[in-house]
């Protein structure tokens, strides 16, 4: 679906389409497949919008059929739906049905694209662009908003450096080490699903399933490799063990900005990431507020919105390149 299908079609029809999802999947009789079936040839917008919630569906529920997430070893976090609690109920419905904890059903709102696979090639993306690539050994990158990375494959290896940004790599099985190399130092992989982040003052790594070694060339690095398996996230290069991996730093690839318990200031610097109408903060007390949710990426005024609504602030919409995030009280003795 392209942006400008997407944009015709309101979110109500998103919504209904995500209830029909949830009341087909808790086993639909014949009397709803009807129903159904006519509330899809009543407008084409209908099966655009039903065929794109069934493949957000899928892309949510990726992590959770993962063996990390059939284990539970991914931490769970609550979400903060888009404009409808409508969809919150259908997301929260689906994970009672399948039993996958809390999952979202979000739908993109960015640009993705694929790419022909090459040995030796650099990837880029845009502002807000989130981009998936099938690599010549069968891997795939997916590489988020503002990324960076070159690739180098030959006979004995492949390597990948992640100048910028952040990448998810679902690394196919191969003889050769599959490395990605980072400021400070590199991961080695075989057959795995992970995340490396060098947003950061340090490089961060977030294994999905399998197992990964980090080698770090920092001064404060432990000197030998470090092992991470699936389930851990981990700082290169910080002598700290590896903490549990929340799900819900995990899915970025649905463009959804996932958050828990994290300062406003640093949920606002992950937003503007993503736009270029940037979010601000009138007073810089307002950046250790704590928030937790889910957000679409792209969406920097329903972030704004959300965040206000949360904490008792005002949007001052007034600049045209930015969302002014203050305290009532600071808006009231501006007033004439």
């Amino acid at each position: 679906m392209t942006d400008p299908e997407r944009a015709s079609i309101p979110p109500g029809v998103h919504d209904a389409a995500g209830a029909w999802l949830v009341r087909r999947r808790a086993g639909a009789d014949a009397a709803v497949e009807q129903a159904f079936a006519a509330w899809l040839e009543a407008d084409p917008r209908h099966r655009i919008a039903y065929g794109q919630v069934v493949r957000d569906w899928r892309d949510s529920a990726q992590l959770a059929d993962s063996a990390v997430g059939r284990t539970r070893k991914l931490v769970r976090a609550p979400f903060l739906m888009r404009r409808s609690t409508h969809v919150g109920a259908v997301s929260l419905s689906l994970a009672a049905l399948l039993g996958l904890g809390t999952v979202g059903i979000v739908r993109h709102t960015g640009s993705f694209g694929f790419v022909a696979p090459a040995e030796a090639a650099t990837y880029q993306t845009g502002v807000g662009e989130i981009r998936s690539v099938r690599l010549a050994d069968g891997s795939n990158l997916t590489l988020d908003t503002s990324t960076v990375v070159h690739i180098r494959f030959s006979r004995a290896s492949r390597r990948l450096d992640l100048a910028q940004g952040r990448a998810r790599f679902s690394v196919a099985k191969d003889d050769r080490p599959f490395t990605v190399g980072v400021p400070g130092g590199e991961i080695v992989a075989r057959h795995t699903l992970f995340d490396v982040s060098v947003v950061g003052p340090q490089p961060l790594v977030s294994l999905i399933e399998g197992e990964v070694a980090l080698l770090s060339t920092a001064p404060d690095g432990k000197g030998r490799p470090q092992r991470l398996v699936g389930g851990e996230q981990a700082a290169l290069g910080q002598a700290a063990e590896p903490r549990p991996l929340s799900m819900a730093d995990a899915r970025w690839v649905s463009g959804m900005l996932a958050l828990e318990q994290t300062p406003l200031g640093n949920a606002v610097a992950a937003i503007n990431r993503y736009n270029r109408t940037q979010v601000r903060l009138a007073d810089p007390h307002l950046a250790s507020l704590a928030v937790t949710g889910a957000f679409q990426a792209r969406d920097p005024q329903q972030f704004a919105r959300a965040v206000a609504t949360m904490f008792g602030l005002t949007v001052d919409k007034s600049h045209p390149d930015s969302l002014l995030l203050q305290s009532r009280r600071a808006r009231t003795s501006t007033l004439p």
